[in-house]
């Protein structure tokens, strides 16, 4: 009697591993597509809009009143800041939202507090604030003691902070709202009400916060 021959089947992991393998591959190349797309779709808005960072500055100065009181060393600060905001694009407007924070403090102390505006800045454009802050806040002695002496020198260290919440206008698109953070660094020649404070100097610092 002949010998017969044993049927042979085909081997199920292999089979099953090349079909995985083809799946993973489709799957990357469609991913390497999407990012190809969306890198290209940004560097082509990136050519049409020509974005460009705006630019903040404090112009002048302006203090009402500044009381010490010396029974709870405690100081009223109010002073009117004019900020100057410049829109240097010609293809985005600027959305300044809501929730805006300005805060003005000597040697780490605050001394008043005020918010921004809510406005739309269109394309080319300059925006002149006057922005308007109060508070009173806890002063020790000794930081009266040193701002008297930076009277006397004609160099008065001074911290301007604003906190915006931004969104940009693409034509008709709005992108989705970030925030702001603007630092000033003043020196003025005085922060007292019977002088107008002259800004002897002022250094800037900003970031975005996704």
């Amino acid at each position: 009697m002949g010998k017969r021959n044993v049927p042979r089947y085909p081997d199920d992991d292999g089979g099953g591993g090349g079909g995985c393998c083809g799946v993973v591959g489709w799957c990357c190349c469609i991913l390497v597509l999407i990012i190809a797309a969306i890198a290209g779709a940004a560097a082509y808005a990136f050519f049409i809009y020509k974005p460009k960072a705006p630019s903040y500055s404090v112009s002048n100065m302006s203090v009402s009143q500044f009381d010490f009181n010396s029974n709870d060393l405690t100081l009223y600060a109010k002073l009117v800041a004019t900020v100057r905001a410049e829109n240097p694009n010609e293809m985005i407007g600027i959305n300044y939202g809501e929730g805006s924070h300005t805060v003005v403090s000597y040697r780490g102390t605050p001394l008043c507090s005020g918010h921004l505006p809510t406005f739309f800045q269109g394309y080319k454009n300059v925006t002149v604030m006057e922005i308007s802050m109060e508070g009173r806040h806890g002063f020790g002695s000794g930081l009266q003691s040193a701002l008297e002496e930076s009277e006397k020198e004609g160099n008065v260290p001074l911290d301007v902070f604003v906190s915006v919440p931004v969104s940009l206008r693409l034509g008709t698109l709005d992108i989705r709202e970030v925030k702001v953070n603007v630092h000033c660094a003043l020196v003025v020649d005085s922060i007292s009400p019977k002088k107008k404070p002259t800004i002897k100097s002022a250094t800037y610092q900003a970031n975005v916060e996704f």
